[in-house]
C-alpha cells in the first residue's frame, strides 16, 4: 500500500509547474539534509578526498550547494513529463555547436559521452530535438518497475532511443551502419563482475567501464565529451569536446584515459553539481583478472 501510495504521490507532483516545484525543493533540501541527513558522511569523505587542499567550511559550503542541487534535480526529473519540448528548449542552451555541427551535417555517427553533473536527464530528451540528429542513450535498468517505467517513458518522450546496458554493446554495432549519436553517461560504476579499468578519480582509485573504450574500437566513431553546467536555477548549458578521432588502437585505453580527464575538468569547474552522493569508490581494486590498473594505480592505494 505505501508503495502505490508512494507512486501516485510521484504521479501527481510530475503535474506540478516548475515554479511549485523548486517550494518544494527547498523544503526537501531542509528535510534531506538537517533532519534524513541522507548519505552526508558518504558526501562529506567524497569531497574530502577530492579537494583535500579546502577546509572543513570550504568542503560543507560545497556539500549544502551539492544537495540544494540533488533536490532542484529530483524535482525538475520527476516534473519532466509536465515541460513542453518548447520550454526545456529555452532551459537548456548548447555553447559551441560548431564542435559537433560538422559530424552532423555529414551524417557521421559519434560516441557522445557524458558524466551524472548538470541536469543529465534533461540533456537525454532535448538532445535529439536540439540538434536535428536521432539519439540512442545506454542507460542501467532500475530494479523498481514503476520507476523503471516511469524514467524509460520520461526519457524517450521526444524521440529518444533508449539502450539497456546489457544490450549495449550489441544494439551499438548492430546500428553502426545509421546515423545515430550514441549516448553514455560513462562515470557509473561497474557492477562487480564486469571487468574493470581502475584510474585514480579524485584522490582515490576509481573502476569504470571498458565497455566505452570498446566501443570506440569497434565502431570506429568519433569520440565527444558534453559537459553540463548549471547556469542558473532550472537553466543548463552544454559544452562539447573532441575527446578522439579515429583510427583507434585495438587493446588500449585512450579513449578512457581522456574521458576521465575530460569528465574531471568539466566536475572541478562546477563540483556542486556533480553526483557527490554515489558510492564510486566504496569496493578497492584488486589484482584479479576483472581488474585492470591505470599506470600508478595500486590495489592498496584506496
Amino acid at each position: 500500500m505505501a508503495i502505490i501510495m508512494m507512486e501516485r504521490l510521484i504521479l501527481l507532483i510530475s503535474k506540478l509547474p516548475l515554479s511549485v516545484l523548486y517550494q518544494l525543493s527547498s523544503l526537501c533540501y531542509y528535510i534531506i539534509y538537517y533532519i534524513a541527513r541522507y548519505r552526508r558522511d558518504i558526501v562529506r569523505s567524497n569531497l574530502s578526498h577530492a579537494y583535500p587542499e579546502k577546509n572543513t567550511p570550504e568542503i560543507i559550503t560545497i556539500e549544502k550547494k551539492f544537495y540544494r542541487f540533488l533536490c532542484d534535480n529530483l524535482l525538475e526529473t520527476i516534473g519532466s513529463p509536465s515541460i513542453t519540448k518548447e520550454q526545456l528548449l529555452k532551459r537548456f542552451t548548447f555553447t559551441n555547436m560548431e564542435v559537433i555541427q560538422p559530424y552532423l551535417d555529414k551524417q557521421q555517427s559519434v560516441l557522445l559521452l557524458s558524466s551524472h553533473q548538470g541536469s543529465w536527464e534533461w540533456m537525454g530528451q532535448i538532445v535529439t530535438q536540439k540538434l536535428n540528429a536521432p539519439m540512442d542513450v545506454v542507460y542501467k535498468p532500475l530494479h523498481d518497475a514503476f520507476f523503471d517505467d516511469f524514467f524509460l517513458k520520461n526519457r524517450s518522450r521526444f524521440g529518444t532511443g533508449m539502450i539497456s546496458t546489457e544490450n549495449a554493446m550489441k544494439a551499438i554495432i548492430r546500428k553502426r551502419r545509421k546515423f545515430c549519436l550514441f549516448t553514455i553517461i560513462a562515470d557509473q560504476a561497474p557492477i562487480r563482475k564486469e571487468k574493470k579499468y581502475w584510474h585514480d578519480f579524485f584522490g582515490r582509485p576509481a573502476p569504470f567501464y571498458l565497455g566505452t573504450q570498446k566501443i570506440a574500437e569497434l565502431t570506429q566513431y568519433p569520440v565527444l565529451y558534453c559537459a553540463i553546467h548549471r547556469v542558473s536555477r532550472g537553466h543548463y548549458s552544454a559544452t562539447f569536446e573532441i575527446l578522439a578521432e579515429p583510427p583507434y588502437k585495438k587493446n588500449s585505453y585512450d579513449v578512457l584515459e581522456r574521458y576521465i580527464t575530460a569528465s574531471k575538468k568539466a566536475i572541478n569547474e562546477q563540483p556542486e553539481t556533480w553526483l557527490w552522493s554515489n558510492r564510486k569508490w566504496r569496493r578497492t581494486p584488486t589484482d584479479s583478472e576483472n581488474d585492470i590498473l591505470a599506470e600508478g594505480v595500486d590495489v592498496k592505494s584506496h
